[in-house]
C-alpha cells in the first residue's frame, strides 16, 4: 500500500465523490467491507473469540466505520460517543441506526471476559486522519480511558480505524496523548506520520485496507508490504530441484548450533531446489544429526572450500561466531567472488564492519539497530529512515533494516518499503537466522534481491502470525515455530 499524505486522500475522496463514482455510503460501506475481509482472514485476529465489544466514536465518518464494523461480530457492541447521535455525520448517524436495529446479544458478565477464552475489542473511532491540533479535553478522557481498559482488561485488544486517536497523520506528532493501538487499519493508504520513529507503540500492527475506486497518484517515496507485494511467481510444470535455486548457506560453531539449523531449515521450508550447509569441522557431526534430511551438510577446515559457483545463492553469518583474521579474510574474499546474491547475517555483519570489508552490489545485508550502528556509525543520530538512505548512498547494496517496522530499500531503488507483519511477539533469538535461510531460498528461486527480501520479511511475519494464533496468542513466538508455518505463510 502506498504512503501518502492526508491532503492527498482527502483530494482523492472529494473527487470520487465529486465526479458521481461514490457517494459518502458507498465509501463508508466498501471500506467496511474490506475491513470485515481483512480481519476474518487475519490469523491473530481470527484466532480470537470476540464476545464484546465497545466502540468510541467521535462525530465524523471515522467513527461510521467503527460503528459498521462492530455491527458484523453478532456480539454485544457498546457505543461510548462524544456526542449526541442526532449529531453525528450523516453516513455514521445511518450505520449507528443499522446497529441499534439489529439484534442485540446481552452483553457477558465482565469476569467471563476478564477470566475466559473470550476478547474484548475496543474499537477507535473518535478521529480520523484531519486533526492537526492538540486533542479537545473529552477526546483527551477518551483516549486515556481507552488505554486504561487495554491495560485493565488483559483479554482486550485495541483496533484503530485509518489512525490511532492523537497521532498526527503527517508528522507522527502525539497531540497531547494518543491511543495505544494492538492494530491499526489504514484505509486507502498509509500515512505518513504512522511510519516515523516511535509511532509503532502507537499504531500497533499495520492492516492495509485498499480502496481501489480512489484515484491516487502513483508518485510516492515509500509503500508498505501487502499481499499484493509478497507473491511469487509461479513454477512452470517442467520446474525441477536445480531449476528452483540452490541456496550455500556458511554457518554455526561451537555454542551456536542452533543458528545454523533455523537458517538451513527455513531455507528448505521456503522452497529452495537444493540447500547446502558448510560448517566448521568441529560442529559437522552435531549439525548433521539436528537439520532436515533435505540439507547436505558439509564440513570444511577453511572456509576457503565454499564453492564460489555452485549456488545461485549464498548466505554468511548465522552462528559462525568470531573467526580468526585468516578465516574471516576468507569469508571476505567468498563474499566478493561469489558468483550470485550473498545474503550477510549477524556474525558476518559484525565482521564486516570489524575488518571493513568492501561490501559489493550483489549483497543483502540484514542489520538490527545494533549491527546497522557498527556497519554506520552515524546511524546513532539518525532516523531510521534517513539511516537507510544515508547507508545506501555509501554502501550501494540490498538493505533490510530490522526492527518494529522493518525497511526495505536499496541503491538503485527509488523508495522504502516497510514491511507490515510481524510483531512484539517475535522478540526472541533465532528470528534473523530463519529470515536469512528465506531470503536465500527466495533470492536463488527469483533472481531479484528486492523482491525477494520484501517477501521473505512479510512472509516470516505471517509465519509467526500462524504459530502464534495456532498457540492461542502467547507473548513470545519462538523462531523455530515459524518453520512449519512457512509454506502456508508462502501460500497465502
Amino acid at each position: 500500500m502506498n504512503v501518502y499524505p492526508c491532503a492527498v486522500i482527502r483530494e482523492a475522496e472529494q473527487s470520487c465523490i465529486a465526479t458521481g463514482i461514490t457517494t459518502p455510503d458507498q465509501l463508508m460501506d466498501t471500506a467496511i467491507d474490506r475491513l470485515w475481509y481483512t480481519l476474518q482472514h487475519d490469523p491473530e485476529f481470527s484466532a480470537r473469540k470476540i464476545e464484546r465489544i465497545i466502540v468510541y466514536a467521535g462525530k465524523g465518518n471515522n467513527a461510521g466505520d467503527a460503528i459498521g464494523l462492530a455491527a458484523r461480530f453478532g456480539c454485544h457492541v457498546q457505543i461510548c460517543a462524544v456526542c449526541d447521535p442526532a449529531d453525528f455525520s450523516p453516513a455514521t448517524r445511518r450505520q449507528y441506526e443499522k446497529c441499534q436495529n439489529r439484534p442485540q446479544q446481552d452483553a457477558p458478565p465482565a469476569a467471563d471476559v476478564l477470566q475466559g477464552s473470550g476478547c474484548l475489542l475496543i474499537i477507535d473511532g473518535l478521529l480520523g486522519s484531519g486533526v492537526t491540533g492538540p486533542l479537545r479535553s473529552e477526546y483527551a478522557a477518551m483516549v486515556e480511558e481507552i488505554n486504561a481498559l487495554r491495560r485493565y482488561h488483559p483479554n482486550s485488544l485495541i483496533l484503530s480505524i485509518d489512525i490511532p486517536t492523537g497521532l498526527q497523520a503527517d508528522t507522527g506528532e502525539i497531540l497531547g496523548c494518543a491511543v495505544e493501538a494492538d492494530i491499526t487499519a489504514a484505509i486507502g493508504c498509509v500515512k505518513p506520520g504512522m511510519l516515523v520513529d516511535g509511532a509503532e507503540d502507537f499504531v500497533g500492527r499495520l492492516l492495509c485496507i485498499p480502496l481501489p475506486s480512489l484515484p491516487l497518484p502513483d508518485a510516492q517515496t515509500a509503500v508498505v508490504t501487502d499481499p499484493r507485494h509478497a507473491s511469487l511467481p509461479p513454477r512452470p510444470y517442467s520446474f525441477y530441484k536445480n531449476k528452483v535455486g540452490r541456496v550455500n548457506i556458511v554457518a554455526g560453531s561451537v555454542g551456536y548450533i542452533g543458528a545454523a539449523q533455523l537458517c538451513a531449515d527455513a531455507a528448505v521450508a521456503a522452497g529452495a531446489g537444493l540447500v547446502a550447509l558448510y560448517c566448521k569441522e568441529e560442529v559437522y557431526p552435531i549439525l548433521a544429526a539436528r537439520v532436515a534430511p533435505e540439507v547436505m551438510v558439509h564440513p570444511v577446515q577453511s572456509y576457503t572450500q565454499v564453492p564460489t559457483d555452485s549456488a545461485q545463492a549464498l548466505v554468511i553469518g548465522p552462528g559462525i561466531g568470531r573467526p580468526c583474521i585468516a578465516e574471516a579474510e576468507a569469508l571476505h574474499r567468498l563474499l566478493n567472488n561469489f558468483c550470485g546474491p550473498v545474503v550477510l547475517d549477524a556474525d558476518a555483519l559484525n565482521l564486516a564492519a570489524k575488518y571493513h570489508w568492501h561490501i559489493p552490489e550483489t549483497a543483502i545485508l540484514t542489520p538490527h539497530p545494533g549491527e546497522m550502528r557498527r556497519l554506520f556509525p552515524p546511524a546513532a543520530s539518525l532516523s531510521r529512515a534517513e539511516t537507510v538512505r544515508r547507508f545506501l548512498q555509501q554502501t550501494p547494496c540490498t538493505l533490510l533494516y530490522k526492527g518494529a517496522r522493518t525497511i526495505i530499500s536499496a541503491a538503485t531503488f527509488p523508495y522504502l518499503i516497510y514491511n507490515s507483519t510481524g510483531g512484539p511477539h517475535m522478540a526472541n533469538g533465532g528470528q534473523g537466522d530463519v529470515l536469512s535461510g528465506v531470503i536465500g531460498a527466495l533470492v536463488a528461486q527469483t533472481a531479484d534481491p528486492i523482491c525477494a527480501t520484501r517477501c521473505a520479511a512479510y512472509v516470516c511475519g505471517l509465519a509467526a502470525s500462524y504459530a502464534r494464533a495456532a498457540s492461542s496468542n502467547p507473548p513470545a513466538t519462538p523462531a523455530s515455530a515459524l518453520i512449519p508455518f512457512l509454506p502456508a505463510a508462502l501460500k497465502a
